[in-house]
């Protein structure tokens, strides 16, 4: 029975093409985006081409597209795309965005440049911007958009339903509309649907819902997401002190920041920070990784000089030792290296289960994420040997044993990450779920392999 072709991967693949295509082809002429969805193409802007490469389609593409694709994208990966960009086009392109992904937007920019930007704007969106911008962009006010539909409690609802017409895409979203008096203070909240289906001579107020769920626009993010979720929210209104609006989190932003929070979470949990990616440079890995081993250093120092205290560990000269008294000499350190080469290991993994999950990782670059997670674990093995071996040697007084050490850590570490990119990659090219497989397998393979080597190092230098 042949393999059903997954549809976002041939969505993406496409897409790639096209543009790859495109961009051979001098990045002049027309840009054929017929049955491409912007989504599809932010992927592809934001992991398969380069900056320059990005920024290329994007001036090539109608403003209207080019806005649709940016509020695809991760805001992470805008700075870098927009870097060569002009004011004047970026105007256009946040007149076009809604209210909280050109906040997010402009937030990425250099302070020079963000008040250009804002010069070309009308004065009525450049200061809604302002304001937006001003909030913490892990808060609800930084999450909130302020293009959300308003009406009176003694308004009709024909004339409500009216209005909702000739939006024309100026709110976010149509879902509800909000009840406030002539202050702007939040009286309560009405769902077109029930505007659909009351008398078009009624008044608002009279089939608006006084009980809303609101946020301040100070309350961490997570919490307002939770909180749409929890209560099957459209949408949430954000207040101030006064209880005026201020604008309002919709629930496709909250899904984006559970999914967010999730997935850094499940990076914390394995000892990467959250920012970790797969597809990011190589400094950047190390820098994002390296900071988690210093626990695990520390303890696994700390746990051999407790196992000495019973006797192992304990120094014999060098030409009466045998195999046994060298292994012994050696034995209290092998806690650290199964350590530090299983949270290499877990690492790694956690980055690449993502760099699945989200679309990072396409089959065209997996050598070259292979052999990137290859030279992070070497670096980071290299690191965590810098600071073993003259710490053993210290404790031993032996400084072919902080040798040893040293060594032991540099191979089993790099040895741990290139076994848990290949469990990953292979799991995921089997049609296996990466993170069903690579967590146990990938742990017990690396204890094992790490055992290994270390004592195989150790009876090959010692003895």
């Amino acid at each position: 029975m042949p393999q059903t072709q997954d549809p976002q991967r041939e969505a993406r693949s496409e897409a790639l093409a096209r543009l790859k295509a495109f961009l051979e082809g001098g990045g002049v002429g027309p840009l054929d985006l017929e049955g491409l969805h912007p989504a599809d193409l932010a992927e592809v802007v934001s992991h398969d081409l380069d900056p320059e490469e990005a920024y290329r389609v994007l001036r090539a593409l109608d403003v209207d597209d080019a806005a649709a694709v940016l509020e695809e994208v991760d805001v992470r990966h805008i700075g870098r795309m927009l870097q060569q960009a002009d004011a004047a086009w970026l105007a256009q392109i946040l007149g076009r965005l809604p209210g909280d992904e050109a906040a997010d937007l402009l937030d990425e920019l250099p302070e020079g440049e963000r008040l250009q930007v804002l010069c070309f704007l009308e004065p009525e969106d450049a200061n809604a911007l302002r304001k937006l911008i001003q909030y913490p962009p892990d808060s609800a006010g930084g999450l909130m958009t302020t293009e959300f539909l308003t009406a009176r409690a003694d308004d009709r609802v024909g004339d409500v339903l009216k209005r909702i017409k000739r939006d024309e895409g100026e709110s976010e979203q149509v879902y509800n509309v909000y009840v406030v008096d002539e202050e702007g203070r939040l009286e309560g909240v009405v769902s077109t649907r029930d505007l659909l289906e009351a008398n078009i001579h009624a008044t608002v107020g009279e089939v608006m819902n006084p009980d809303v769920i609101t946020a301040r626009p100070d309350e961490d993010r997570e919490e307002v997401a939770r909180r749409i979720l929890h209560y099957n929210l459209s949408s949430l209104p954000v207040v101030n002190a006064h209880g005026r609006i201020l604008g309002i989190v919709t629930a496709d932003d909250a899904l984006e920041v559970l999914e967010q929070e999730g997935s850094e979470d499940a990076l914390l949990l394995a000892g990467a920070a959250s920012g970790s990616e797969a597809t990011e440079p190589f400094w950047l890995k190390v820098a994002h990784r390296a900071p988690m081993l210093v626990m695990p250093v520390a303890s696994g120092l700390l746990i051999s000089r407790a196992i000495a205290l019973f006797g192992f560990g304990d120094p014999e000269p060098s030409s009466d030792r045998n195999l046994h008294g060298a292994l012994a000499l050696v034995l209290p350190y092998l806690p650290l290296v199964l350590g530090l080469s299983g949270m290499v290991g877990t690492q790694t993994s956690a980055v690449l289960v993502r760099g699945f999950a989200v679309g990072q990782i396409v089959p065209g670059r997996r050598l070259q994420v292979f052999f990137g997670e290859l030279k992070v674990a070497a670096a980071l093995g290299f690191l965590a040997a810098l600071v073993a071996t003259p710490v053993m040697a210290l404790f031993t007084g032996e400084t072919m044993a902080g040798v040893v050490l040293g060594l032991a850590l540099l191979i089993a570490m790099t040895w741990s990450g290139a076994l848990a990119t290949t469990v990953a990659m292979a799991s995921e090219a089997a049609g296996l779920d990466p993170a069903l497989v690579s967590g146990p397998l990938m742990m017990a393979m690396s204890d094992l392999s790490a055992a290994v080597i270390f004592m195989l190092v150790a009876s090959g230098l010692l003895t």
